[in-house]
């Protein structure tokens, strides 16, 4: 029971810190991707004008995809980059308990009467 509700604490941590971080790096790169910018403008162009060709009904709803189309690559480069910061927070936390692991002390003795021993005689 414990190791499944350790597993559950520790997916939910995760998911947890996965969304947060996607939504600050969301935040972030947001504000970078400006209508005032050649390079945006741009793309957006080159968007629309594929949207067009490929059966929007008409320069509106083609502009609209643009912008959705751009809102979406915003969105995966924030998972991206989510992704990567949780799996260092794994990291750092397997580090941790690698070495918290490698300072236990070993027991000196090993009693006979541990739990192997009890279910035998019970």
């Amino acid at each position: 029971m414990m190791c499944q509700l350790g597993g559950a604490i520790g997916i939910a941590v995760l998911q947890t810190l996965l969304t947060k971080r996607e939504q600050y790096h969301s935040n972030v790169l947001s504000p970078s991707v400006s209508v005032m910018e050649q390079a945006t403008r741009t793309r957006l162009d080159q968007l629309t004008e594929y949207f067009i060709s490929h059966g929007a009904i008409d320069r509106i709803d083609a502009a609209h995809r643009a912008y959705v189309a751009i809102g979406k690559v915003i969105q995966k480069q924030a998972f991206i980059l989510a992704f990567s910061d949780t799996f260092y927070a794994l990291g750092v936390a397997l580090i941790v308990a690698l070495a918290a692991g490698l300072m236990l002390k070993r027991p000196d003795h090993l009693d006979a009467d541990g739990a192997h021993y009890w279910f035998a005689k019970n």
